[in-house]
């Protein structure tokens, strides 16, 4: 029901219910009610009570007469479970002594709130008044209902903003970060020009490299928002997650000329974890330590077993964490004033991501500082996996990249070229088609292995030009892979539906290319 409460004489939300099965009485109630501006509804018995009760009421009259004899009818009757924001008021009209029979639903009808009981006779002010009040407070919660409403629909529209703020964002990032992957091979093999030219290339790619973050981050917050993060655990050695988490920060940490110690536990830190989203987690402690130490600092991670828990302690001798603050560190969006001014500072969404994701993960994170300019401690538990014998599991045997080739389908002219050049200097075969249509025509000439397709295309969007793709022989033989600006669990569940053996959203990482192709 969604009708609006600023009008309650056109509407059924603020009627009071009268059931009183004896003689004149329910018509009286209703004169005498009608007379005060009241609106009102008699109901012959229960059945017709609930009916008027599903239309909209503001309150329930109910005489002890027209009450079941058993509890069980009373719950399973007229008052079944109601939304979180409604409390129906009832007013019960007694008796002076109440009937044995209906002992069972009164005792009910107390348990409940917003239940007012009147001992007959009661003067027409006093039940005027009572009913008054009913109906003010389910006014009351009927503005609760709206607001309630109007805040998932405000949800809902952040959501879809912050969808369409990724993908607008992504498009323009990855041609950028393709032509950074480009100008570093170049560099490499000897062809990159000056030191201030391979400067100012390693410049961009760190930010690059952090707008990706904050747009990934953004929709983490989304996801997590929505109930639609879905870990990918597994058995792992912590030692293995903290490697790839350090390899993430080591530019932010070299660039700050910081000195990291790590010290390793004695025995092996197993866990049943998803390995990427822990690698995020200390990623992200380990960067917050590199941004917020001055340079030349000293970061120190450790690792040990405590129990059934392992922990992971990252500390810095950086600036430190005001007193106020700390209890509303890990909250989203919160900042510390001390760092708002901070190159990169962040956008306050990193620690209340990596709190989630260690809940997720059976764990907890705390944060400790001893005040301004003393440093700052973040100590990660998780549980620890039961222990087991692992089945040594042999590598996939590498492909030779020379063997693949690559159709780039995409409408964005710029992320189409630099895509395909970027797969030319991993040694792999690339062609550009701007659109379905064109990508269907090089399908018999080309014969490529990979087909990246972009989703959002005008005319012939990726799903259908995926279904034409399998649909023409020789196209089954193409593993098909979206690389799009949409990222979320419904675009990936409609991608895997559609044929698609992977789902990356823009920009890819140069890891994650170089395992699709083989190199």
């Amino acid at each position: 029901m969604d009708l609006s409460v600023d009008a309650a004489s056109d509407c059924d939300d603020l009627r009071v219910l009268i059931a009183t099965p004896q003689g004149r009485d329910a018509a009286l109630a209703a004169e005498t009610l009608a007379r005060s501006g009241l609106e009102t509804r008699i109901c012959d018995d229960l059945k017709a009570l609930r009916r008027e009760i599903d239309r909209g009421a503001g309150c329930v009259l109910i005489a002890e007469e027209a009450l079941p004899t058993e509890r069980a009818d009373l719950e399973d009757g007229w008052l079944r479970p109601e939304p979180s924001w409604s409390s129906l008021p009832v007013v019960v009209l007694l008796g002076r002594s109440a009937s044995l029979r209906k002992i069972p639903a009164l005792r009910a009808l107390e348990a409940r709130p917003n239940v007012n009981f009147l001992v007959r006779p009661v003067p027409k002010r006093t039940l005027v008044s009572a009913l008054r009040a009913a109906v003010e407070a389910r006014r009351l919660q009927y503005s609760v209902r709206d607001a309630l409403e109007e805040l998932r629909t405000v949800n809902r529209k952040k959501d879809e903003f912050l969808a369409i703020l990724s993908h607008e964002l992504r498009n323009p990032l990855a041609p950028i970060r393709n032509a950074v992957y480009i100008l570093k091979t170049l560099e490499r093999d000897g062809a990159g020009g000056s030191d201030k030219a391979s400067a100012l290339v390693s410049m961009v790619e760190r930010q690059v490299d952090h707008l990706v973050r904050l747009v990934d981050d953004l929709m983490e917050i989304s996801r997590f928002a929505t109930g639609k993060i879905v870990l990918q655990k597994r058995r792992e050695n912590l030692a293995d997650i903290l490697r790839q988490a350090l390899e993430i920060s080591d530019p932010l940490i070299k660039a700050g000329g910081h000195v990291l110690t790590v010290c390793p536990s004695e025995a092996p830190l197993i866990v049943d974890g998803d390995p990427v989203r822990l690698a995020q987690v200390f990623a992200n402690l380990l960067n917050n330590a590199a941004k917020y130490t001055p340079a030349g600092g000293d970061i120190r991670v450790s690792m040990r077993a405590e129990g059934d828990e392992a922990v992971i302690d990252v500390t810095d001798n950086g600036m430190g964490i005001l007193p106020a603050v700390l209890p509303k560190l890990f909250e989203l969006f919160s900042q510390s004033h001390r760092v708002a001014d901070i190159a990169q500072g962040g956008i306050g969404i990193g620690l209340a991501l990596s709190r989630n994701l260690v809940t997720l993960h059976g764990g907890t994170v705390e944060a400790h500082s001893d005040g301004p300019d003393r440093g700052s401690s973040f100590i990660v538990r998780l549980p620890l996996a039961e222990r087991r014998e692992e089945a040594a599991r042999a590598a996939p045997a590498p492909k030779d990249a020379t063997d693949v080739k690559a159709l780039v389908v995409d409408d964005d002219r710029d992320v189409a070229d630099s895509f395909a050049l970027l797969l030319t200097t991993m040694g792999v075969e690339s062609r550009v088609a701007y659109g379905g249509q064109e990508a269907l025509g090089a399908l018999s000439e080309f014969r490529p292995n990979l087909v990246f397709l972009d989703l959002g295309m005008p005319e012939m969007d990726g799903y259908e030009t995926a279904r034409q793709i399998l649909a023409t022989p020789g196209g089954k033989d193409a593993m098909l892979i979206a690389l799009s600006g949409w990222g979320q669990s419904e675009d990936r569940d409609r991608t895997r539906e559609a044929g698609f053996s992977h789902h990356f959203v823009k920009p890819i990482s140069r890891d994650a290319l170089r395992q699709v192709v083989g190199c």
